[in-house]
């Protein structure tokens, strides 16, 4: 535990109660990355409630609660009742307490995160009240070193070495892996974990190597194209269940949508599946869509789209009424629909628009805001939501351009992009194999195709693209959202 929050436990607990009630007029301990350091480094539950809320929370689950430590968070202890004050710690929590030796003046607690302050706390002076200037540098000196947003870059990197990769079971290796990678995406430094992201996709590039094949063919929705049959045998006629793909989320992406969903009272369950290799949406979408292995001859377009989900459906019994698809605009509902497509191409867009990926994580931040009510519309409407990806997108850098003897040896439709290559044949794609010897290592042969292992890509400008095999492009989300009727 970290001397700042073992001080802070100190002034808000007591031993004796495993329920403390406080105020916080700063708002300090209403931070998430704060509630995150009670939780991860001591197991006390953190959370902020009106009267009311606590009311009905001590009551109901509270009581029930074994020997579970709990802080309450109130805007004001005054009109606390007399049962729960005789069984809770009552006080308020000033944090400016913990910095007395420094000028106040210079400090705004409304930048401060939690490594932030924790940094000030650990190297405050113990014998004299430091003047605004040396003040100031100080604060400079934890802001330059964590961030108004994260923590700094060198504890990202060992925590991202610290991650134990277990590839047969994804979910929390992405999960931690993506934490961090949100962590960098906003304080604009993903080129500084770069090393570190390489080692676990090198990682993951082996564990493709052996198991890509047995992922195809696996019944369970490992990959993308068994998510339709996933659905199938979940739900049957009368029941309502939402496909919402949202082209080019990447997990990482998914983690700053599944937070405002938590802000709306939206709960998930999450897990993750594969991408069709290459991840392109002209196959792994279609893949999704045809619940089947994609077809190279097939041209991605809306139409070709709702014909795929509804001849799906259809020969599943399902009638013309009972089955919905719809692209970017929702409109209204109807209430026979049993089968609900939505698809959105605002992340794949501001993927391949941004020129960092400092600007695609803000680009996410503005989307799940506008995002998280077209889910409140479909769960109110009385449906399930499986809420997936056709692909990620990794940041890349340029290797160089094709000759033109290489892009005519390529497949006409979809078959070049920034990641990936299609060719006409398996002797074209040998002899571009031939023409780049040192290169091939890089490079997954599957089939006809040829994709970018690492974080290179096709041209000489940098990118942040998909098509290839990296982790981060290649595990996407499938969670989740039950309709509480």
């Amino acid at each position: 535990m970290d001397s700042l929050l073992k001080s802070i436990i100190e002034v808000v607990t007591r031993a004796e109660h495993r329920l403390s009630v406080i105020s916080c007029p700063d708002g300090f301990l209403q931070r998430e990355d704060t509630i995150r350091a009670f939780a991860d480094q001591a197991g006390i539950t953190v959370l902020h409630y009106s009267q009311l809320e606590l009311r009905v929370w001590y009551e109901t689950e509270f009581l029930d609660s074994g020997n579970k430590r709990f802080i309450i968070i109130l805007d004001s202890t005054q009109s606390l009742l007399a049962d729960i004050r005789n069984n809770a710690f009552v006080t308020e929590f000033k944090t400016r307490d913990l910095l007395l030796t420094y000028n106040q003046q210079a400090i705004d607690l409304g930048k401060m995160n939690y490594q932030m302050m924790a940094h000030l706390f650990e190297n405050k002076s113990v014998a004299a009240i430091m003047d605004r200037t040396a003040t100031s540098a100080a604060v400079d000196q934890a802001e330059t070193k964590f961030g108004q947003d994260g923590d700094d870059v060198s504890v990202v990197k060992h925590l991202l070495m610290d991650i134990v990769t277990d590839w047969q079971h994804p979910l929390s290796t992405i999960e931690q892996l993506s934490q961090q990678v949100v962590k960098v995406a906003r304080q604009d430094k993903v080129a500084e974990i770069e090393n570190e992201l390489a080692f676990i996709n090198q990682s993951f590039q082996q564990y493709l190597d052996t198991t890509y094949a047995q992922l195809v063919s696996a019944s369970s929705p490992k990959v993308v194209h068994k998510i339709l049959p996933y659905i199938s045998r979940t739900y049957g006629i009368g029941q309502k269940v939402a496909l919402v793909v949202a082209d080019g989320l990447s997990y990482w992406q998914y983690i700053v949508l599944r937070q405002k969903l938590n802000e709306v009272g939206i709960t998930t369950e999450d897990n993750v599946c594969y991408a069709w290799i290459p991840s392109v949406t002209m196959l792994s979408r279609q893949a999704i869509f045809k619940g089947d292995r994609p077809d190279m001859g097939y041209h991605q377009n809306p139409t070709n789209e709702e014909k795929l989900w509804r001849n799906y459906w259809y020969g599943k019994n399902f009638k013309e009424w009972h089955v919905m698809y719809a692209h970017e605009e929702l409109p209204p509902i109807d209430d026979a629909v049993e089968r609900l497509a939505y698809v959105t191409m605002v992340m794949d867009d501001d993927m391949h628009s941004a020129h960092s990926m400092k600007q695609l994580y803000s680009s996410t931040v503005v989307w799940a805001d506008k995002f998280t009510p077209i889910i409140q519309q479909i769960l109110k409407a009385g449906f399930d939501i499986i809420l997936t990806a056709d692909h990620g997108g990794v940041p890349s850098h340029g290797w160089g351009n094709l000759t033109q003897h290489e892009k005519v040896a390529l497949y006409e439709t979809g078959s070049r992009g920034q990641r990936h290559l299609i060719f006409s044949s398996q002797s074209a794609q040998q002899h571009f194999l031939d023409s780049h010897p040192d290169t091939v290592p890089q490079w997954r042969i599957l089939g006809n195709s040829v994709v970018w292992r690492d974080n290179k890509c096709f041209g000489t400008n940098d990118c942040i693209s998909h098509g290839g095999s990296h982790v981060l492009e290649m595990l996407v989300p499938l969670i989740t959202i039950k309709c509480k009727q």
